[in-house]
């Protein structure tokens, strides 16, 4: 067993990859372990203060750094070079600085910053720093420092924001990043100039951001002049809700980059004027404009703002819409969509239907919602002006349930995010609920009859993002974190039982089986494969180097079955660790592996037959052998497998298509679509009835028999990476936004 006391400095020193530097006096007291790093707020302003000091900065974005791709930085390499022969005040970075955010991607990065350089870089994480890294943003802080942040240049106030999260694609600002955004903007001077940074888009055609319209409704309170973001690989300026949004084109595409400036307009106005760079072969370059983002006036699309919008009762399948303008609104349209819900985290044209202008500057109409799931829903609304700008905005409305959809019972709420899923403690008389956030909040939560509930006990660990394991007695919570341990509490009370040093962050969901008449817990972290005494937290045995994994392992009490990282499904023995097979199912470089292993794949064992899975298809294997035995094609990674009773199996793709097969053959018996996506809150059965969580806050039931839909509800409007637990008739799930939320099945 190993519990040393956890050093909070232990990953900021500087070890293999000190050579990046420290940052000096202010920015070193600051707590920032690298030169790299983004200035603190409290430091020194870039650039002086005063309004009209100059400014002069560049901004990338998307560089991919890849050493399996030499292009990758070569590229880089020109367009730092002309950047620093800029001598630019500062340059931002909007993110994916590397593919995977594998160690060797971040040091080959650092090789190619010019030192000239150091100390004028700001970063947003992108998802591909975060996604398959498994430190878990570690690696990422330890380079360039926490995020959000914010420092002011140039009488400019800047905002380098971190709308990651940690294993997933697409971002999320959640209850705690808003506050935070709330109280930067709050403590600035009135019409401070603010820009914010950030690796995704958001407004116009995109949804890379699942709560984006309470981002918009703070930053429409600030004076807050434009958006620089990157993800989309393509240059799109657009003007809405007061701001300039540039979407940046990806240095992977070719040398190039963006070069701004602070002038006066020559209506007198300072505006930061943006500029693209290209890079030829031979060095030469091309200086391209590309827009204007005024620092004063009223902003893009801002004197159409609404001054209220009215919503009706949905009547057979229509829904009433009143917006009414402000009377020096000078508005061209007005036009309302359903907002697209089941986009996850990627971009979509919206169908607009417009309203009909009336006296007193009211618009009016309806909308068709008859398609619409039970629950709570959101309506899009776009108010154009003559200058092709406009204001997007959204307003809620409900769609009443039928008699065979769950209802929403209770609702609780937790700091931070609830991405991993929910345990199940106690009785079947008594069930009770165990959820953890990503702050490393745990609760134990008991359903009681129709609305209530009732909180058991509270603990405290290091921040959770896969599922909680339970011993058979239900006796013991094992809780995996990001601190680097895994946690074993009592489950009757949240005390801690003892707790277990794995040296990197513990983002698989571990497996309690029985071994030879001992209980184990099997988890993976880092590289390593543990095994551990379930009763004393001591190892029994680790394997190193078997890729990055945050998945979960299955066993049959005799092997131990895992995907990882590295691309290969094994099986080892379950008392000594002995590697017994292994099964290719992914090859090529060490980058291509990376992103299209099993490194998150829930795998899953039943009379015989390993079920394991990539975002390419899934495979049967021969448990004792592992040899092939079937394949099915599509990403049924991220759902967890859920075996059957009958010899048979749920497999569930990302994009929703739910399938029954026999485990034997991989014949399929029936097989439905969903359309929606599904990833790691996958499906649960209760009474013949499969409810699949899909990642947009939406539970749907399907019938094992033959797959027919079943039932409907729209919960939650963020997004939902929780697994279910049903607790007597209730189930229970988390989202994002740190809500646990009680269901009842009908």
């Amino acid at each position: 067993m190993s519990d040393p006391t956890h050093d909070a400095c232990r990953h900021a020193g500087v070890g293999r990859r000190g050579f990046l530097g420290l940052a000096g006096g202010t920015l070193a007291s600051a707590g920032l372990a690298s030169l790299l790093g983004a200035a603190p707020a409290s430091a020194t302003p870039v650039g002086g203060a005063h309004p009209d000091a100059p400014l002069r900065f560049a901004l990338v974005s998307d560089t991919h750094v890849n050493v399996d791709s030499p292009q990758s930085t070569v590229w880089l390499t020109q367009v730092w070079a002309s950047i620093a022969a800029r001598d630019p005040d500062l340059v931002l970075h909007c993110g994916d600085i590397t593919d995977t955010g594998r160690p060797d991607e971040f040091d080959r990065y650092a090789e190619v910053l010019p030192t000239a350089l150091h100390g004028k870089m700001h970063y947003s994480p992108g998802n591909h720093d975060v996604r398959w890294d498994p430190s878990a943003k570690e690696e990422y802080r330890t380079h360039f420092g926490p995020a959000p942040y914010s420092f002011d240049a140039g009488g400019v106030h800047f905002i380098g924001f971190d709308p990651t999260e940690v294993l997933q694609e697409p971002g999320h600002y959640g209850p705690g990043g808003l506050e935070w955004l709330k109280a930067d903007l709050k403590r600035l001077r009135p019409r401070t100039p603010t820009v914010l940074f950030q690796h995704f888009p958001m407004g116009n055609t995109f949804f890379y951001v699942d709560d984006q319209p309470e981002v918009l409704d703070v930053l429409a309170d600030h004076n807050v002049r434009g958006i620089f973001a990157g993800h989309i690989h393509k240059e799109v300026v657009s003007g809405f809700n007061g701001l300039t949004q540039i979407g940046l084109n990806a240095v992977r595409n070719g040398a190039l980059y963006y070069w701004v400036e602070r002038i006066e307009s020559g209506v007198g106005a300072p505006v930061l004027r943006v500029s693209r760079v290209n890079i030829a072969a031979d060095g030469s370059e091309t200086e391209v404009p590309v827009a204007d983002m005024p620092l004063a006036g009223d902003g893009q699309g801002r004197p159409q703002r609404p001054r209220a919008v009215r919503l009706g009762k949905v009547d057979r399948g229509q829904l009433p819409v009143t917006v009414r303008l402000d009377k020096d609104a000078r508005a061209t349209s007005v036009a309302v969509d359903l907002y697209p819900q089941t986009v996850f985290g990627g971009a979509a044209t919206p169908v607009w239907k417009s309203l009909t202008a009336s006296s007193g500057q009211r618009w009016t109409g309806s909308v068709d919602v008859s398609s619409v799931v039970p629950g709570t829903q959101r309506l899009r609304l776009q108010v154009t002006g003559a200058d092709g700008s406009w204001w997007e905005d959204t307003a809620r409305f409900e769609v009443e349930r039928d008699a065979d959809d769950p209802r929403l019972r209770w609702q609780y709420q937790l700091p931070g995010s609830v991405q991993g899923g929910i345990a199940l403690v106690g009785s079947a008389a008594k069930p009770v609920v165990v959820a953890a956030s990503t702050t490393g909040d745990v609760v134990a939560i008991r359903p009681g009859a129709r609305d209530t509930h009732e909180r058991l006990w509270h603990a405290q660990v290091g921040p959770v993002y896969r599922r909680p394991a339970v011993d058979a007695g239900a006796r013991t919570l094992f809780i995996p974190s990001a601190d680097h341990r895994l946690y074993a509490l009592k489950a009757a009370d949240g005390r801690q039982k003892w707790r277990f040093d794995a040296g990197a962050p513990v983002l698989s969901a571990p497996l309690v089986a029985e071994v030879r008449g001992r209980e184990r817990v099997f988890f993976s972290a880092g590289q390593n494969l543990f095994a551990l005494d379930a009763a004393s937290g001591g190892e029994l045995w680790s394997v190193p180097g078997r890729g990055f994994s945050s998945g979960r392992a299955a066993s049959d009490g005799y092997r131990v079955y895992t995907a990882a990282g590295d691309g290969y499904a094994r099986a080892h023995d379950a008392v000594t660790g002995e590697q017994l097979w292994a099964f290719a199912m992914a090859t090529g470089t060490a980058n291509h592996v990376a992103l299209y292993s099993g490194w998150d794949d829930v795998v899953a064992v039943g009379d015989g037959v390993v079920v394991v899975g990539s975002v390419a298809g899934s495979w049967g294997l021969n448990a004792t052998t592992g040899a092939l035995l079937w394949t099915v094609a599509g990403s049924a990674m991220y759902a967890p497998t859920v075996v059957l009773d009958d010899g048979s199996a749920l497999l569930t793709t990302e994009f929703g298509i739910m399938s029954r097969v026999d485990l034997a053959t991989g014949k399929t018996r029936w097989q439905t679509n969903l359309a929606v996506r599904v990833f790691n809150a996958g499906v649960v059965i209760a009474d013949g009835v499969a409810w699949a969580q899909s990642v947009d806050g939406k539970l749907l039931g399907v019938k094992l028999s033959d797959g027919t839909p079943q039932g409907r509800l729209q919960h939650s409007l963020a997004y939902s990476f929780s697994t279910p637990a049903i607790a007597g008739g209730t189930l229970v799930v988390g989202d994002q936004n740190g809500v646990v939320a009680g269901i009842e099945l009908p």
